[in-house]
């Protein structure tokens, strides 16, 4: 299951992972949307109808203590949203209409986890009184999507599975075609000193694909609402899933921690300031990412411009301003601004709205301010 989220990744978050998961054994309910999910034990998930299963969740990974490995049930239950990165042990259930945040867990009581229409957030979980809902959007563009709509969307998600693994295959063949075209001219050991060169040249290739399918697809990002049965939600995913599944095992993931990784992001809208340390290729919507001189991203990390709440992608811009420090695993959500300075510890998630003061320290699920940061 680990190794599918490389082989086929692109796979989820489509119409097409669905009755993939339903032979494994898992019961998924009717219009359930599920992105990179890790960790499943498939005859033990069940999820329900119209529920969203966002980036990075952990459904139920086997808990090993003391020489024993638990496994259990896990179940979702209908229009639930289980956000980015978000961990649900083994034998977990969730109610109907129920939020559980990005990089979050279930209450520790169960019975709080079942509450219909309860949101929660952090880790350990707080109970949100209320969170913003939408209704801009017609349900035909939301839950319940026309014949047509549908028709549009598998197009346009078979080009996205297939496209990235094409472009690998045949990058990879005009390769080793150059490299046996040599051979008839060259020594194998003399031959083989060409190889470096052409993979950096396919690797290139790799990146001016995707840099040039980003300008084609999308342009410019703006912050905006989209409904998830929208054209621009499926080009989006088309453009993350070549960013995702060709620019980043061919090249881009190698050029972590180096200048040459600001390059390629500078070169897909991201602004970039001198000198910025960046150990993670975990962005999306290129334009709103504003990153100032000097600052530090560490492995893994997350600039999250956009999320799907009530089946609607809202973007904004993330603001990391010169000299500021982004953990390790952390993810920073939309619509916040680290102000010069200011350090957000490992394993932290920065909400919604928020704004750290300069040459502050913040950690946490969600992230609090460190009492000794002065």
């Amino acid at each position: 299951m680990d190794l599918s989220l490389d082989v086929i990744g692109p796979l989820y978050g489509s119409v097409y992972l669905t009755p993939w998961y339903r032979l494994l054994g898992a019961k998924v309910g009717k219009g359930a949307e599920i992105s990179t999910a890790s960790f499943i034990s498939p005859d033990l998930l069940s999820i329900g109808d119209e529920s969203f299963i966002a980036d990075s969740v952990s459904l139920g990974a086997p808990r090993v203590r003391d020489g024993m490995v638990t496994i259990g049930n896990n179940h979702i239950g209908k229009r639930s949203f289980i956000g980015n990165s978000a961990m649900l042990p083994p034998g977990a259930i969730i109610g109907n209409d129920c939020l559980i945040g990005c990089l979050s867990a279930p209450p520790a009581n169960p019975a709080d986890a079942l509450r219909p229409g309860t949101s929660w957030m952090g880790s350990p979980a707080i109970f949100l009184p209320q969170r913003q809902h939408q209704s801009i959007f017609a349900v035909q563009t939301t839950f319940e999507p026309t014949s047509k709509l549908r028709v549009q969307r598998a197009v346009i998600e078979f080009v996205r599975v297939i496209m990235p693994s094409t472009a690998f295959i045949v990058l990879l063949s005009l390769m080793f075609s150059t490299l046996l075209l040599l051979r008839d001219y060259f020594d194998l050991w003399q031959t083989l000193l060409f190889f470096p060169a052409l993979y950096i040249a396919c690797g290139l290739a790799a990146t001016a694909f995707t840099i040039l399918a980003k300008w084609l697809l999308v342009w410019r990002y703006r912050a905006c609402e989209r409904p998830l049965w929208s054209t621009f939600v499926w080009r989006n995913e088309l453009l993350n899933a070549l960013h995702e599944h060709l620019a980043e095992p061919f090249l881009v993931g190698a050029l972590t921690g180096t200048p040459f990784v600001c390059w390629y992001f500078r070169l897909l809208g991201a602004k970039i300031g001198r000198r910025v340390y960046m150990e993670t290729t975990d962005f999306s919507e290129f334009d709103l990412a504003r990153i100032g001189d000097d600052a530090s991203l560490n492995a893994d990390c997350t600039a999250q411009t956009h999320l799907f709440e009530d089946r609607v992608m809202k973007m904004s811009t993330i603001d990391i301003a010169a000299g500021a420090k982004v953990g390790a695993g952390t993810l920073v959500l939309y619509d916040t601004r680290m102000e010069q300075g200011a350090a957000l510890g490992d394993l932290s998630l920065l909400m919604k709205g928020e704004v750290l003061p300069a040459r502050t320290s913040w950690e946490g699920i969600p992230a609090r301010r460190v009492k000794n940061d002065e």
